[in-house]
């Protein structure tokens, strides 16, 4: 059972939800979405699949997801766990921070997993405490005081990463290493042509197991994990090069132009041709 306190309706540029589970959920169902989250785990742990790797979460630790990036999170214990999230739109922090842009992205990109002092959680804990308040009261001017406490709470994360190391994944048992060996492949090698039986072949395990493995811990099957990563590439290069349709398909690993405008237009919702044109004029 879930007891929650959702922060607030989906047009707003934060968002922060509360929830404890008094009983294990074994699966949080895969996603990826367009704001940033920051995933705080009050209590309990948690194992955390983001992008290629798990990592084992404990009470007090802290996960930043960019935009677009495939997680999903499982139990790591019998018993149940209690965690925030904040989900704020990249806008949500206009004209606070704006010497900190590149860094905000490079921390985002660089610490998917922190592990927190004891002084440093008690700090991020009233910041947040403070925007679920506001979120929740809805007194005027709400959202803005949630900006200017997000901002705060970025710049603490700043503060707290300069010059530390990104945490090294932990791999709970033999079953995620070897899901993360193939998810890392399958990113290095988007490229080329990448099938089921061929992982099965390079990872020597059979192409149901691999396929049972890999559904468990990323939420998704083989080939739709492989679109994923492709469709991501195929976002990036058509908002930052002039490269045609057509290379950008034959460089992320489609074969068919137009099968790759299907993948594309499912994931995303929108024409590759159609996506640039959006880019272009945001």
């Amino acid at each position: 059972m879930a007891a929650e306190r959702p922060g607030g309706s989906g047009d707003r540029l934060v968002r922060v939800e509360a929830v404890k589970y008094k009983e294990a959920v074994q699966t949080e169902t895969h996603h990826d979405h367009e704001a940033y989250e920051l995933y705080y785990l009050v209590a309990g742990e948690r194992y955390f699949f983001i992008k290629d790797r798990t990592y084992h979460m404990h009470k007090g630790d802290l996960v930043l997801i960019p935009t677009h990036v495939l997680h999903k999170t499982s139990s790591a214990r019998k018993d149940g766990h209690e965690r925030i999230l904040i989900h704020f739109r990249k806008e949500a922090l206009d004209g606070l921070l704006p010497e900190y842009e590149e860094r905000i992205l490079d921390m985002f990109a660089q610490f998917p997993h922190i592990r927190l002092s004891v002084k440093e959680q008690a700090v991020i804990r009233r910041i947040v405490d403070s925007m679920l308040y506001e979120l929740e009261a809805e007194k005027p001017g709400a959202e803005r005081y949630a900006r200017l406490l997000l901002a705060e709470l970025i710049l603490l994360l700043i503060r707290i990463t300069e010059g530390r190391h990104a945490e090294v994944a932990e791999f709970p048992n033999s079953l995620h290493h070897k899901v993360s060996e193939v998810a890392q492949f399958i990113g290095e090698h988007y490229g080329e042509p990448i099938t089921l039986n061929g992982l099965s072949e390079r990872f020597h395990i059979s192409p149901f197991y691999l396929s049972r493995i890999f559904h468990q811990v990323t939420g998704l099957p083989v080939v739709s994990y492989i679109n994923h990563v492709r469709v991501e590439e195929a976002r990036l290069l058509l908002a930052t090069t002039e490269m045609s349709v057509t290379e950008i398909a034959l460089k992320t690993g489609y074969q068919s132009v137009t099968h790759f405008g299907r993948v594309f237009k499912a994931a995303v919702g929108l024409s590759p041709q159609k996506y640039r044109q959006e880019k272009s004029r945001g």
